[in-house]
């Protein structure tokens, strides 16, 4: 453990170190309240040796400070003291204290109070490790509510949460803002044609090629729903908006995957793009337009992309 002992007096002080560097334990100082209470803002300590008489702050207020600061990181302190009164306990008990020991410093109490403090340790360590386990295992299952478990994009509730904040940037900033919407042609058809296990790896492939048109860290890429994808294109004007979506169906069309099913033999998208420059009053509508522009591409002959 981390010890830090406190306490004006220097052979106090030397007393104690001795003590419990025997016991393996590392060994820091501090010479009154005030030095206590910066040493415990400043470092991490496993255990406090607290006198309780010292000028200007005593022990009994540093470690209420001490306590204030710390909050839920509890750590032991146990009191140095000459005073063995009831009522000195109780007000060490209230300050935030532990354990109680008189002075002259007894090296025998020394120890095996220090031995009892040990298990206070190792309970807090314990419980630290299972606070930092259980945080993990939420952070992680708050990512895998985020994922689409298919194609390891982002899923329809990572594109709600993440979409209305991001239009709201932009229209602080006045920063244009893309919507693109892509649709898989005749996907019903593949599925019946070839089979779910088929059309699974259909999408896959389609994340795949989404994702590496659409490399910056700022764009969110969405499995929307079914066989249709979203993606959130921050600071991206529709010049960008326009290539980046061509780039994106002519990389499917260009990988030749059978479907016979579809007029042209082979798997494409449909697209449709919305860009944000001050003309949408909120996230829904511009959704509806670039839905909008979905269905005109789909109207036009799919395999194209169509602008809001």
């Amino acid at each position: 453990m981390k010890i830090l002992v406190v306490d004006d007096s220097k052979t106090i002080r030397q007393l104690a170190a001795e003590c419990l560097r025997e016991m393996g334990h590392e060994v820091a100082f501090a010479e009154n309240g005030a030095e206590s209470l910066q040493y415990v803002a400043d470092q991490d300590v496993d255990l406090i040796l607290m006198d309780v008489e010292m000028p200007n702050l005593s022990g009994f207020e540093a470690t209420k400070a001490i306590r204030e600061l710390k909050k839920a990181d509890w750590f032991p302190v146990v009191f140095l003291t000459t005073h063995d009164d009831d009522e000195s306990f109780v007000h060490g008990v209230l300050s935030g204290g532990d354990a109680y020991l008189s002075k002259p410093l007894n090296p025998v109490r020394l120890r095996f109070t220090v031995m009892a403090m040990e298990r206070i340790y190792v309970m807090r360590v314990k419980l630290q490790q299972a606070q930092q386990e259980l945080q993990r295992v939420n952070r992680e299952l708050e990512r895998l509510t985020l994922l689409d478990q298919l194609t390891g994009l982002g899923n329809r509730r990572q594109f709600d949460s993440n979409f209305s904040v991001q239009f709201a940037l932009a229209r602080r900033t006045k920063s244009p803002l893309t919507l693109l919407l892509c649709d898989i042609d005749y996907f019903k058809q593949y599925n019946d044609s070839r089979g779910h296990p088929q059309g699974d790896a259909c999408l896959i492939e389609v994340a795949q090629s989404i994702r590496a048109q659409l490399e910056r860290d700022s764009d969110l890429i969405c499995r929307y729903g079914g066989e249709e994808f979203a993606a959130i294109l921050p600071d991206t004007p529709l010049s960008e908006a326009r290539r980046l979506a061509e780039l994106i169906r002519e990389d499917i069309w260009n990988k030749q995957l059978q479907h016979e099913a579809a007029p042209g033999g082979y798997v494409s998208l449909s697209l449709g793009v919305a860009t944000f420059v001050g003309q949408y009053k909120s996230p829904h509508s511009m959704l509806e337009a670039a839905d909008a522009a979905l269905y005109k591409a789909k109207q036009h002959g799919r395999n194209r992309v169509e602008i809001d």
